[in-house]
C-alpha cells in the first residue's frame, strides 16, 4: 500500500455512515467470492443492509414491487454473505457471496447477469 493509499485509509463504517440517494438507496454489487466474477447488482437500503449482516443472506430494496426480497428465498439459488466494503465515497457497496444451490445469479438462468455485449463496444477488448 501506497503512503497516499494509506492515508485514505479510515476505520469500518456504520450502516448510518453510508452516503444514499435521493430513494434512500445504495448499490451493491454482488461479487462470486470463489471466482471474483460479478453477478449482479441490487439496491439496498439500510433495513435490507441490517437483514443481510443480520441473516448472512444478501436482501434487496426492490425498486419496481417496493418490497424486501431475499434473493434466492424462492429459486434456491441463495447468496451467503462473506463480506461488504464501502467504496471510497461510501457511496457503493461491494457485496462478496459464496453462491448457494445452483449457483445461478440471473432470474434468467445465467450464472452472472453480465453476460450481453454492448453492439458498439463490440471487439474493443477481448477477454
Amino acid at each position: 500500500m501506497s503512503k497516499k493509499d494509506s492515508k485514505l485509509k479510515a476505520g469500518p463504517l456504520k450502516i448510518d455512515e453510508l452516503k444514499y440517494d435521493q430513494n434512500n438507496l445504495i448499490a451493491a454489487v454482488i461479487q462470486d467470492d470463489r471466482t471474483d466474477a460479478v453477478l449482479m447488482v441490487g439496491y439496498m437500503n439500510k433495513e435490507a443492509l441490517r437483514r443481510t449482516i443480520l441473516k448472512g443472506q444478501v436482501c434487496f430494496w426492490s425498486r419496481s414491487r417496493q418490497e424486501y426480497w431475499v434473493k434466492g428465498e424462492t429459486s434456491g439459488n441463495l447468496f451467503s454473505l462473506r463480506s461488504i466494503k464501502a467504496d471510497c465515497d461510501a457511496d457503493a457497496l461491494l457485496v462478496r457471496v459464496d453462491p448457494q444451490g445452483d449457483g445461478v445469479a440471473c432470474h434468467t438462468g445465467s450464472y452472472s447477469c453480465f453476460f450481453q455485449d454492448l453492439a458498439e463496444a463490440k471487439g474493443m477488448a477481448d477477454d
